[in-house]
């Protein structure tokens, strides 16, 4: 799966001024769940170290584990855009329900 999976993006002007993560596909297999993604750096700055963090919920909407990753590439410059894969071993079913955020610092070194 690309970045072709994702809806068109026509403008960063119509998205809110924020770092935006966006999960896609979810698929699982006997080995474990995965759950890819994109991020989008859409503050106005260029940032670094930046982590994705995943809450999963369960049928009820109660958070039931979480997990983090760092996507590729970590560091982006306004508008940049870096994907993500999320691996959860022994994971016996597709991560469906749940809450995505990032960490992320100013990149401010020259």
């Amino acid at each position: 799966m690309g970045l072709e999976a994702f809806p068109e993006i026509e403008n960063f002007q119509k998205l809110p001024r924020q770092v935006i993560v966006k999960g896609g596909n979810s698929t699982f297999t006997d080995q474990g769940a995965e759950l890819r993604g994109i991020v989008i750096n859409n503050i106005g700055h260029p940032i670094r170290d930046l982590k994705v963090q995943v809450v999963i919920l369960d049928d009820k909407g109660i958070p039931i584990m979480s997990a983090g990753v760092t996507p590729d590439p970590e560091s982006l410059p306004q508008g940049g855009i870096s994907a993500f894969t999320l691996e959860i071993k022994n994971y016996s079913q597709k991560i469906s329900d749940y809450y995505l955020y990032s960490n992320w610092k100013f990149d401010d070194r020259e």
